[in-house]
């Protein structure tokens, strides 16, 4: 690639990392797919532009590319960032200029040139298809090739943000950045799994692909049934069930985020005051049932409430509610592991999940509630003991993974790394 003029200097570079394959076409443009077949020329320094598209708040990060194969990128690459209140703006494609303007002035007089960035990749929490996202609650209409061409970029990638977390998961180490939920030896190469609890219930799994790296496959398996379980003659998850499926006018089944998400804290509570009334804390209840949302539009049902009362012990009601919501989440990553048997590692993430940290690693309410929910499998219990099950730290996963993935996207325009095939689709 290049202009023509000699080798760029990043093309000068043999990369780094056993796990990574170089290509060497005979043809370029048959070998490539249409969106990287317009990625030459090279500017002198190439910048990328990262992005995670929340619900209330846009955080975008431009840095420069690493000049080492790596899976974090250095500090010393990183040129600016900055986080944006969405509510503010028409479009994601306002918020992004008004990035890069200052951007630009920040570093006007640092002596580094602020030509447009590369190419970008963007987590946004929606569903992607053929690069295209609508994100309802805002009434962004996000389209990856246009929003390119409005930023003179070469290219920009689109991903859901639970996919993105995936490719997060693989910048972690998680004997450090995670808690060990069950040990087990990890087995390179086999299967990796991930759910997180956030305002839904995310869910992918990763394989390896022909270049030997993982790649992420996200999935909406928060929608799948929830199963109700009991001990003995209790039945009051089966109770549960027909109570949402009552409130959510539900026809005949009722999805797991319903349960196991921040929402489905608020869920399980309700229920729970529904069936004890005789329990409620007062004090607690006002305060769940009087919440405002971000912004002051209306009252809201706080699940924060229900898990700080269960934590100081100010209310059985929400200790019985936490202790629900944690078999069931445990229950949850259990049948996970037993569609993908991830011997790669299960990861339990989310931004739910980390505030809930103490109540899954069994400090607070019932011990060892989580993993034991997790193995009870009847007669396939003992081979879920086999799965490496870690409870991610860290809420930046999503903006780790954006940046992982422009990255290889990078690698890739320059042949340097093979692409997947399974990604072509998504990008034309």
């Amino acid at each position: 690639m290049g202009s023509g003029a000699g080798k760029h200097k990043y093309e000068a570079k043999a990369p780094s990392g056993a796990t990574t394959v170089m290509v060497e076409p005979k043809d370029e443009n048959a070998s490539q797919p249409k969106f990287m077949r317009s990625l030459s020329p090279l500017p002198e320094e190439p910048m990328l532009l990262c992005a995670d598209v929340g619900g209330t708040n846009t955080r975008l990060h431009l840095f420069k590319v690493p000049d080492t194969t790596t899976a974090v990128v250095p500090e010393s690459c990183m040129v600016y960032q900055a986080k944006y209140a969405n509510a503010h703006y028409e479009s994601f494609t306002e918020v992004a200029m008004e990035f890069l303007k200052s951007a630009k002035r920040h570093h006007q007089g640092g002596g580094l040139g602020m030509s447009p960035p590369y190419l970008g990749c963007f987590a946004v929490a929606g569903v992607v298809v053929d690069n295209k996202c609508n994100l309802v609650n805002l009434g962004w209409r996000m389209d990856g090739n246009e929003i390119a061409k409005d930023l003179k970029m070469k290219v920009i990638y689109l991903m859901n943000d639970f996919e993105a977390q995936g490719y997060g998961i693989l910048t972690l180490d998680p004997t450090k950045d995670c808690d060990v939920l069950q040990e087990a030896p990890i087995l390179p190469g086999a299967p990796i799994a991930l759910l997180g609890a956030g305002t839904g219930l995310g869910q992918a799994f990763m394989t390896t692909g022909e270049n030997g790296d993982y790649e992420v496959w996200p999935s909406e398996g928060g929608h799948k049934e929830f199963a109700p379980r009991q001990e003995g003659s209790q039945n009051v998850q089966s109770e549960m069930m027909k109570y949402l499926q009552i409130r959510f006018s539900a026809k005949s089944r009722i999805s797991v985020e319903r349960i196991v998400s921040g929402r489905g804290i608020a869920n399980i509570y309700q229920f729970m005051a529904w069936k004890y009334p005789e329990k409620i804390n007062r004090e607690v209840h006002s305060a769940f049932t009087n919440g405002q949302h971000a912004g002051g539009m209306g009252p809201v049902h706080d699940p924060a409430v229900i898990v700080q009362a269960a934590r100081n012990g100010t209310c059985e009601l929400c200790l019985k509610t936490m202790d629900l919501f944690i078999g069931a989440y445990g229950s949850e990553a259990g049948v996970l592991a037993l569609k993908f048997m991830p011997f790669g590692g299960l990861f339990v993430t989310g931004g739910v999940s980390a505030k809930t940290r103490d109540f899954i690693v069994g400090e607070r309410g019932t011990p060892h509630h989580f993993i034991d929910s997790f193995r009870d499998k009847g007669r396939v219990s003992t081979m879920l003991k086999r799965v490496p099950v870690f409870l991610v730290r860290g809420e930046d996963m999503g903006e780790r993974g954006v940046k992982l993935k422009a990255m290889r996207m990078f690698a890739e325009a320059l042949q340097r790394r093979m692409q997947s095939k399974g990604r072509q689709q998504y990008c034309g």
